[in-house]
């Protein structure tokens, strides 16, 4: 049984390829939304060959819930069935430019359907002087000054280990269009939803550009330390693991046997303690967590009511009690690979999902299934779309 929620019945065509467009489609499919993801005849730039059909690691991270189709959008027979899925759907996706190249537009997309959403995912901005840059994760870190705060002191500049900046983007679009769907309601039309990923990703970060604006300051790069409160932070314990370690000032610094720190005039009012941080930071790692293990030091903590975690790898993180209770992990049958694991979607609307996901379809899986069962085509007439290009 499918994934049922409070989108269903909301049909999607997800034109969308690499990270931010697919990552809103997965999240409005795990809310019961019907998405089909359309596919060139060779796939997504996602889908490397020596993965097949089937695709790699992003597509099964990006993809469950869908129906997979293929269709060449550049051939007659292509857009008109692209363009009868329109008129039977709520909304379509893309990030890539594809309804650019095949020379459609909103405002196209209208005249066939005044309900239709069309929900994009643009580099930069769709005008102005950078509006025609290719935009790059790695970039848009580099842009909005992520890669500037995200290191140590004096270190390089550090690419995040997975894509915030897109996955921002995707986020806020998939936001964007349950808003314009709530309107739509309403109203009875449609809207064009666009998100930069530039705009995402400095939205993102409002924290540190607030204090930009508020106290007229550059944030530095913070390392393993907090950047507003002292003492939060990471510390490097005895076995070289590390803790992470909430506001607790000044109980922790009698926990680690440095009780002299209390009255030390360094430490004695909260402004000395934001002026001088670093210093002090360095002494509890130093003089104290480098004294026994990080799993020791957590025991410790935790009976001292302290907030408090060792600094896990991906699979500790799997492991931890309160994650196996969330039910985060899930385990879906792929037609290929068997049981593979994921992590779901992380919105609980209670008591109103329901069903079992089905797992990112295998390139072109669903193309009969939803050109018949969705247009009503005729045997006869798929076979002449395959033909040019499927």
């Amino acid at each position: 049984m499918a994934i049922r929620g409070p989108l269903s019945g909301v049909r999607v065509i997800d034109l969308s390829q690499g990270w931010g467009g697919p990552f809103c489609g997965q999240l409005l499919a795990d809310l019961g939304a019907e998405v089909i993801k359309v596919e060139p005849p060779g796939g997504e730039v996602l889908r490397v060959d020596t993965w097949g059909k089937s695709g790699g690691v992003d597509i099964r991270a990006l993809n469950r819930n869908k129906k997979g189709i293929v269709l060449d959008l550049n051939t007659g027979l292509g857009k008109e069935a692209f363009y009868d899925l329109v008129r039977v759907s709520y909304v379509v996706v893309d990030n890539f430019g594809v309804m650019e190249e095949m020379g459609a537009n909103y405002e196209s997309l209208k005249n066939i359907n005044p309900r239709i959403i069309f929900a994009s995912i643009v580099g930069y901005g769709a005008t102005g002087p950078y509006s025609k840059l290719t935009a790059y994760e790695h970039i848009a870190e580099a842009i909005t000054g992520m890669a500037s705060v995200c290191c140590d002191v004096g270190e390089k500049p550090m690419v995040q280990p997975f894509p915030l900046a897109e996955f921002a983007a995707g986020s806020y679009l998939a936001y964007g269009i349950v808003t314009a769907l709530f309107e739509r309601k309403r109203t009875g039309v449609g809207r064009r939803v666009e998100v930069n990923i530039l705009d995402a990703c400095l939205q993102f970060m409002t924290l540190p550009f607030q204090m930009l604006l508020t106290l007229g300051r550059e944030p530095q790069p913070q390392g393993t330390r907090d950047p507003g409160v002292p003492v939060m932070g990471f510390y490097r314990c005895r076995d070289g693991n590390y803790i992470a370690v909430g506001p607790s000032w000044p109980r922790i610094a009698r926990i680690l046997d440095l009780e002299w720190m209390i009255d030390d005039p360094r430490w004695s009012n909260p402004l000395a303690r934001m002026l001088t941080k670093r210093e002090m930071c360095e002494i509890l790692e130093k003089e104290g967590f480098s004294k026994a293990d990080a799993d020791d030091w957590l025991d410790i903590l935790r009976l001292e009511d302290i907030p408090a975690n060792r600094t896990n790898t991906l699979e500790q993180a799997l492991q931890e009690p309160q994650v196996i209770h969330n039910k985060i992990e899930i385990t879906m049958e792929h037609p290929e690979y068997g049981k593979v694991r994921a992590i779901d979607c992380p919105i609980r609307i209670i008591g109103a999902i329901q069903g079992e996901h089905s797992p990112p379809p295998t390139l072109g899986q669903h193309t009969t299934e939803v050109l018949k069962t969705v247009l009503g085509y005729s045997g006869e007439k798929i076979a002449r779309i395959s033909g040019e290009g499927i």
